[in-house]
């Protein structure tokens, strides 16, 4: 069952029909976890927090103390995961988990603490440390007969939608970037959105988390060149951007605003279900480069209207772009796939800090390329993997490309 308080009912109707994942979404969402557990008979849950302060604040860290008293469950802590998690991070899980094996792992925070417990669950199961895992569908293919358990999300933040796909990007430090890994075994089984929860975000993570969001969507709806994709997901991504459009300056303006934090809470799993099925390309690609420099969701949306640009060349973009001509306001009509990039662009300089590259930034984010050549491959207009550093390189440097 749903609850909410606004009353535009179309994204609750698209986030109870999706399939993958089941969403309890809105007031009580985090109450009927306890229910979930004991009727998938699990005595004892791993919870992965990120810092306390946050979970204080955001009062789910009270609620999940008042959960495991009612249902009397052993759980396990994990605490601290920091907003970049590295496979450090996700050892540290796991090891707690070899130390306690708990029937279940439920992952309370934001997409990087989403992420770290999706990698170190599958990681504990499948006995592969977590650098064995980065690339596509690694664990499936080596063990093709077995399936693993997923893990429960209580997202803190709107913006990752992690707690409805099948990634989780980790830092490598020892190359220096992060690494994505894609794996249809990791989606979440449940995920419990309260956007209450939301309501403490100060207001550049608010900022940063929607703005990510929004991207998701984007890149996912230009994206056309993906197989077998859901049908629905032109309609997710649409839905997805208009909330975040009418609900980023609400929330931004009144925190406390419940109706536009319940909005952008469905914004961002929507923009999960977006990235699900239609992933995304190049300005997730680059902005892996510039992990704890730039925030993520601010890195996204500053590179996202540089590769759109780039995408404009391919006739299926522009027809796309123009499906989301007038979401967003500007003062002359929005008659081109251009003008609509610019209206786009004009509404992320209102929320979001400028993205300053030099040349040796760019020089690092062009030779990062083939780190994570899945996002070359998604990408709406085809880069070629031996062309991919030049072709980034010179649409960061502001050189149009044939």
């Amino acid at each position: 069952m749903s609850l909410h308080n606004s009353p535009d009912k179309e994204y609750i109707a698209l986030l109870e029909k999706y399939e993958p994942t089941r969403v309890v979404f809105g007031d009580g969402a985090f109450a009927q976890l306890g229910t979930e557990l004991m009727l998938d008979r699990s005595v004892s849950a791993c919870f992965v927090f990120g810092g306390p302060s946050s979970a204080m604040k955001s009062g789910v860290y009270h609620d999940f103390i008042t959960m495991i008293s009612s249902f009397d469950l052993e759980a396990p802590t994990v605490t601290d995961i920091p907003p970049e998690p590295d496979t450090d991070d996700v050892r540290r899980i796991v090891q707690t988990l070899k130390d306690t094996s708990p029937a279940a792992v439920v992952a309370v925070g934001g997409g990087s603490v989403m992420d770290a417990a999706k990698a170190a669950y599958l990681s504990w199961q499948t006995g592969m440390d977590v650098t064995e895992l980065f690339g596509v569908d690694v664990a499936s293919k080596k063990f093709p007969d077995r399936t693993f358990k997923r893990v429960f999300c209580i997202p803190t933040t709107s913006g990752t939608g992690s707690e409805v796909t099948p990634y989780s990007n980790i830092v490598d430090r020892a190359r220096g970037v992060k690494c994505l890994i894609m794996e249809k075994q990791i989606v979440p089984a449940v995920s419990f959105v309260e956007p209450v929860f939301t309501c403490s975000m100060p207001p550049e993570l608010t900022a940063t988390t929607a703005l990510d969001a929004m991207v998701h969507s984007i890149e996912s709806f230009l994206n056309t060149r993906t197989p077998g994709a859901d049908p629905a997901s032109d309609l997710w991504a649409q839905e997805s951007i208009r909330l975040i459009r009418y609900a980023l300056p609400k929330a931004l303006e009144t925190p406390d605003d419940l109706v536009a934090r319940e909005m952008l809470s469905a914004a961002a799993t929507l923009g999960g279900m977006c990235i699900a099925t239609r992933p995304t390309s190049l300005p997730h690609l680059c902005s892996f480069s510039l992990y704890g420099k730039i925030s993520h969701g601010y890195a996204v949306a500053g590179f996202l209207p540089l590769f759109w640009r780039y995408y404009l060349k391919e006739e299926a973009v522009r027809k796309q772009t123009m499906r989301l001509a007038d979401i967003f306001p500007s003062q002359t009509p929005q008659n081109s796939p251009e003008d609509v990039v610019d209206a786009i662009e004009a509404f992320i300089k209102t929320c979001a800090k400028p993205l300053e590259l030099d040349e040796k930034t760019i020089e690092k984010i062009a030779s990062d390329a083939l780190a994570n050549p899945m996002k070359l491959a998604s990408a709406p207009r085809p880069v070629p993997p031996e062309s991919a550093a030049q072709i980034i390189r010179s649409v960061l440097s502001g050189k149009s490309v044939s």
